[in-house]
């Protein structure tokens, strides 16, 4: 009887230590299926389910007891949509006014005839994520306050987290650190969750990393800078106003903005490790005390935000002469042309000097005709506002440029060349580039105002060169 007793007692406990630790478990597990639910059928920016949606997260916040940001009001109201935006206020009376921002994005993609893209990975578990790091943030001394925000408009074009910083909720000298948590429920498949950014704080790698921050059993992995051109998320906006930012994310294993992304998938236990840890590190830099950020930020966000940026550029095409007199124009000839661009930014204005080495050829009833130039255009750019799109966007551009013929020969032979031809041309450059974080590609076309021929041809024609790129650039 007494060991039947003991024996009782020791299971009882185990179960009641096994409940407690799995409670968080199960709300997550909750949060996720009522996200991800084929009845909000993909919870699409603006839409009526993406309203059902907020109103659920709004609810959980508030028994939680995330306080509204704007006096009884959660809901961050701009065009069409909404966010949803609380403070956990922090005790420390030199931090209280200054913020940590976490964040994730609740809209997904919505759904097409009867294919519905719940985005259980994308990013119901996201919001479970931050929803209940919130839950155990109460539970904790807080120096800085938090901000938890729940962004719409994410898979549109990051519309919520920008419209956050555009329309100023906070000072943005006052948020000191931002954390954007997006796809975090494919722990055991990635077997890993990776911070991207550390680099923007100072020590930030060293503070993730110790260990009486990481559940047991989590791999965490850091990542200086986020370096993807192709992917972006809410940090963007922060980034680019010059707040250190940290994404969180186990990567894109699960069906990525496929169908198949429900809830059923999602490692539930992987998610309650990571929302642990994110409850340990934003309690750990709420109490830091001075300065937080490092300075350094990753080049796509730095170059959106340059007042001066350079880079290099090159671009290949075709040259074709154009005859002042006559019906028939020169056939076109390959060209290129390599060098350095630099701009100097005003907003959706700009300007842009740059330096080329071209080797310009053309086809000429004489014979080939090729030049080595040094070439100088100066345009005038309007351009998207990188607050708009983060570190991409598109320009168009019109200006001059002169161009100095150093060297030149018809038919392989130089002899007298300069005696028939002008070795300087001037005209008109412009054109247009599409921009993804430091990659630029686009289209260039120059056409000569001045007379490439000192003297006119038999026909009475004089020549002007005019020619058309396709460009491509790195931006520093």
């Amino acid at each position: 009887m007494k060991y039947n007793c003991i024996i009782t007692a020791l299971v009882m406990l185990t179960c009641i230590g096994i409940n407690a630790q799995s409670q968080l478990r199960v709300r997550l597990e909750k949060h996720v299926y009522t996200l991800a639910n084929d009845s909000l059928r993909g919870r699409y920016a603006g839409s009526d389910d993406a309203a059902k949606a907020a109103l659920y997260i709004l609810q959980q916040w508030r028994e939680i007891g995330v306080t509204p940001y704007n006096g009884d009001s959660y809901i961050h109201t701009f065009d069409n949509y909404k966010n949803i935006v609380g403070i956990i206020e922090g005790s420390t009376p030199a931090l209280k006014d200054e913020y940590i921002v976490v964040g994730a994005h609740y809209d997904h993609l919505g759904s097409s005839d009867e294919t519905v893209y719940n985005g259980a990975d994308d990013n119901a578990s996201g919001v479970a994520a931050i929803t209940e790091m919130a839950r155990l943030l109460k539970a904790k001394q807080l120096g800085r306050s938090i901000i938890l925000v729940a962004f719409d408009a994410e898979e549109i074009g990051l519309v919520g987290s920008g419209a956050f910083m555009k329309n100023a909720l906070f000072p943005t000298g006052s948020i000191k650190l931002m954390l954007s948590v997006d796809m975090v429920g494919w722990y055991k498949t990635s077997g890993n969750v990776e911070y991207q950014g550390v680099g923007t704080l100072l020590n930030g790698k060293e503070a993730l990393l110790k260990s009486e921050f990481v559940p047991q059993g989590l791999n965490v992995t850091t990542q200086k800078f986020e370096n993807s051109i192709f992917t972006a998320t809410d940090t963007e906006a922060f980034a680019i106003s010059g707040i250190p930012t940290l994404a969180v994310t186990t990567g894109t294993k699960s069906p990525y903005h496929k169908p198949e992304d429900d809830a059923n998938l999602i490692d539930y236990e992987g998610m309650e490790m990571i929302t642990t840890h994110l409850a340990n590190i934003v309690a750990y830099f709420s109490v830091q005390n001075g300065t937080i950020a490092s300075g350094k930020f990753a080049s796509k966000h730095r170059a959106a935000s340059k007042k001066f940026e350079i880079g290099v550029m090159a671009g290949y095409g075709s040259n074709y002469q154009y005859y002042t007199a006559g019906a028939v124009n020169g056939k076109p000839a390959p060209s290129f042309h390599a060098g350095i661009t630099s701009q100097f930014n005003m907003g959706i204005f700009a300007i842009r000097p740059e330096v080329y080495y071209e080797r310009i050829n053309a086809k000429h009833p004489d014979g080939k005709i090729s030049t080595n130039n040094i070439t100088v255009p100066l345009n005038m750019v309007v351009q998207t506002p990188p607050s708009v799109i983060g570190g991409g966007g598109f320009d168009v551009y019109l200006g001059g440029y002169y161009s100095y013929m150093f060297n030149g020969w018809q038919e392989g032979s130089n002899s007298g060349f300069f005696s028939h031809y002008n070795s300087y041309e001037a005209g008109i450059n412009w054109g247009f580039d599409v921009r993804v974080a430091n990659l630029k590609f686009g289209i260039n076309a120059r056409q000569a105002l001045t007379r490439f021929t000192i003297n006119k041809n038999r026909d009475g024609a004089h020549i002007r060169n005019n020619r058309t790129f396709f460009t491509l650039g790195w931006i520093f």
